[in-house]
């Protein structure tokens, strides 16, 4: 598997880019080993105002590569991806700093839950947004994932999202509230420094209190029991014929079992 992962650093923000352009930036497990790692890095310099993510080559991110979950064999395994995709969100919402999405193209499947995990989505109007999966490989989201996509669309457009398998694009994802501003790229790197300027004028602690509470209430959504779920889920056929026919690139056959 190829993709990339890079982080820079400026005045305070860490911008990091996801970058495998070539399946839409879907993310491997090398990459988010290497997003984590950014992650932590950035977490541990007291100097970090803010963190900026980005997809490259017109998408921002399409979601796990489905080539790493053909991995994924039973109920078990799946509960094991599960864990490790709560550690890599973990990552990112332990940081004590805001974190801006700068989305351009898909931002879908777990990019879309980047982004939710975010305190601003800036996009571009050839945006679009969903979690496919139910009509794609047939995996499942989640307590977490599930809330703060709940919390940030709102509940009737989650509930569209998920059980139809709709895109929604970027003016229906700004009028439900989970995106800040849709801009095309000059205007919206011009917000991007504004929202950037606001932050560094804030009282750190104050801002950290914000993360931190934030934090807390989705460590009470962690501890929900899940993964009986996620056993049922990825231990079925369907799993593994939604994995199979995304791979051959044609329509599953599902059958609920």
């Amino acid at each position: 598997m190829s993709g990339s992962v890079s982080a820079t650093r400026d005045d305070g923000v860490a911008t990091i880019t996801l970058s495998h352009p070539e399946r839409r930036n879907a993310i491997t497990a090398e990459m988010y080993a290497r997003f984590e790692s950014e992650l932590q890095a950035i977490a541990d310099d007291p100097g970090m105002r803010a963190v900026v993510l980005r997809g490259a080559g017109g998408a921002f991110a399409g979601g796990t590569d489905i080539r790493w979950l053909e991995d994924v064999a039973s109920g078990e395994d799946g509960v094991v991806y599960e864990a490790r995709m709560r550690e890599v969100q973990r990552a990112l919402t332990d940081l004590d700093v805001p974190v801006i999405s700068v989305v351009d193209g898909a931002c879908v499947g777990g990019g879309i839950v980047l982004a939710a995990l975010s305190d601003f989505v800036l996009c571009t109007p050839r945006s679009r947004f969903g979690s496919p999966i139910a009509r794609t490989i047939g995996n499942t989201l989640s307590p977490t994932s599930i809330h703060r996509l709940a919390a940030t669309f709102g509940r009737r457009n989650t509930a569209e999202m998920l059980f139809t398998a709709r895109l929604f694009d970027a003016e229906e994802a700004r009028a439900a509230g989970f995106v800040t501003a849709v801009l095309e790229e000059a205007p919206l790197e011009d917000r991007l420094h504004e929202i950037l300027t606001a932050i560094r004028a804030c009282a750190p602690l104050t801002i950290r209190s914000f993360r931190l509470l934030w934090r807390r209430i989705d460590a009470q959504l962690g501890a929900l029991e899940h993964d009986d779920v996620y056993r049922a889920v990825y231990g079925s056929a369907d799993f593994s014929e939604g994995v199979e026919a995304f791979l051959e690139k044609r329509s599953p056959r599902f059958k609920g079992r």
